[in-house]
């Protein structure tokens, strides 16, 4: 009596929930098949940084003018570029504990406090000047967010100027009002299927996105919510698959709609699970399968002290001296912190790079760096090697994935993954990102097989993933057109016939 209550309630709470979540999930399934080949806008997208690529290229002043900032502020980025035409630097950095940022003109020292619609304009046009574009750039409006602009790591760079450069791709671009970054692209295509893909799969609604936690916590619970949905749906499916009495075969009792949901969700219901899970990974939530802690204190051995404005004064000088006096064309000068010491990177806008030391000379981050960065990394008894095809963690859909690279690997688990070029960290496979991998990666987007299978194994499990929870969803619309009614719950342990 009480089995046969508990499944009287097991079904009860699997179609209620179907009512509440159905439509939800359906809404993933087929937005998630857009984005197999739709991706969410980027300025950084398909192995090309447009950005950089509408920067002129820097041409630093005659005198630098370095801002009046305490000399023991520790500095935490620095990056030379040009603002339309002329040379600034976005500079961050800590008194004590409070962090600041700013944007200085390099001719003046004057602290640049916004940019204005006019100076937004003026980017524009160097952008698209850049990009080859035709069309004269229009102003549209100044706002703090939308959909295309709602990620935590642009809240910085708020408000921004949004401006149509009136090109063939009918493109719009986000111009920060702090810094003069672009800081998004957007073209009329990207937009349309952004809406139809990223924007509704990832809950991308600017009012639920502007509060993160919330937003977070949304993600966490109905993903939970759609694996517990789809246990009870396996659950009530195996038990109603039973042998019926007058042919002695399985089959399913329902009839029209129930039954296809029934038969349909037998075979792709494990997939339903699989994709709510690894969509609940992908938040990592709770910290779980974040990066482990001795990795993190392995990259600040790595990165070392942080360096300090009167250490960097001088070196910024020297790379004044650099630019005016090398002829190569870079668009952006940008500084990292290795070994305790500023180094920098000269990027131009084929993507190639340099990387300078403290003086303004050429310093490549050769076997000797590489070495040094090993032992710091992993030890004196690893081993780094270049890497010029993918492996398992490091590979082409993954969080970083551009070759080649060098690889250190150590005596333990963990995996670190170097920029060849300027001995960045671009990744670190440890237990966490592993396991991220398999449980996030690999659930959710096939990527342990290579494209085209990828992409034709994906699209066949959507179509059933999306067959099962659409009809779901018509059953449980169905459901409250009548009012709310139950029908089909087994009554007792009698097998249906």
């Amino acid at each position: 009596m009480i089995k046969a209550r508990i499944v009287r309630y097991l079904f009860a709470i699997h179609r209620w929930m179907g009512v509440t979540l159905g439509l939800l999930m359906l809404l993933w399934c087929v937005s998630g098949v857009v984005m197999i080949w739709n991706p969410y806008p980027s300025v950084t997208l398909d192995g090309r940084d447009y950005r950089v690529e509408g920067l002129a290229p820097v041409t630093a002043p005659d005198r630098l003018a370095l801002p009046a900032i305490p000399d023991a502020a520790t500095i935490s980025s620095a990056r030379i570029e040009m603002l339309a035409d002329r040379p600034v630097m976005l500079l961050a950095w800590s008194e004590g504990e409070e962090g600041k940022r700013g944007l200085f003109d390099l001719a003046t020292a004057a602290p640049i406090e916004g940019i204005s619609e006019a100076e937004a304009l003026a980017v524009a046009r160097t952008y698209a000047e850049r990009h080859k574009l035709k069309g004269a750039p229009e102003f549209i409006l100044s706002m703090e967010r939308d959909e295309f602009v709602v990620t935590g790591y642009l809240n910085t760079r708020r408000p921004f100027h949004q401006v149509a450069l009136k090109d063939p791709e009918d493109t719009v671009l986000y111009i920060s009002s702090k810094t003069g970054e672009v800081s998004q692209r957007t073209t009329g295509s990207q937009r349309v299927w952004a809406w139809l893909g990223a924007i509704p799969h990832w809950l991308f609604f600017t009012e639920l996105r502007r509060n993160t936690p919330v937003w977070t916590q949304v993600i966490i619970w109905t993903s939970l919510a759609g694996c517990f949905l789809t246990i009870t749906g396996l659950f009530a499916g195996i038990r109603q698959f039973r042998r019926r009495k007058s042919t002695g075969k399985l089959a399913s009792p329902y009839r029209g709609a129930k039954f296809w949901h029934h038969m349909i969700g037998l075979v792709f219901g494990v997939l339903v699970l699989t994709f709510s899970f690894s969509g609940f990974t992908s938040m990592q939530p709770w910290g779980w399968l974040e990066n482990d802690k001795a990795s993190g204190e392995a990259a600040e051995r790595y990165s070392g002290q942080p360096v300090t404005w009167a250490q960097l004064k001088p070196a910024l000088e020297a790379q004044a001296v650099a630019l005016r006096t090398v002829s190569r064309e870079r668009s952006t000068v940008a500084m990292i912190v290795l070994e305790g010491q500023p180094w920098f990177i000269w990027q131009s806008v084929d993507g190639s790079r340099r990387r300078l030391d403290a003086s303004g000379q050429p310093a490549p981050f050769d076997d000797a760096a590489r070495q040094r960065a090993t032992n710091l990394l992993a030890g004196a008894a690893a081993r780094f090697e270049a890497m010029t095809a993918p492996d398992e963690y490091y590979y082409p859909g993954a969080s970083s994935s551009d070759l080649p690279v060098v690889r250190i690997v150590g005596d333990g688990d963990t995996r670190f993954y170097l920029d060849p070029d300027t001995g960045a960290v671009r990744f670190i496979a440890d237990d966490g990102a592993k396991g991220f991998r398999v449980l996030h990666m690999a659930l959710h987007t096939f990527d342990f097989v290579g494209s085209p299978i990828r992409e034709i194994l994906l699209v066949l499990a959507m179509l059933g993933v999306t067959a099962v929870c659409g009809l779901g969803a018509w059953m449980g619309m169905k459901k409250l057109a009548r009012g709310g009614k139950l029908d089909n719950i087994p009554k007792d342990e009698t097998p249906a016939s």
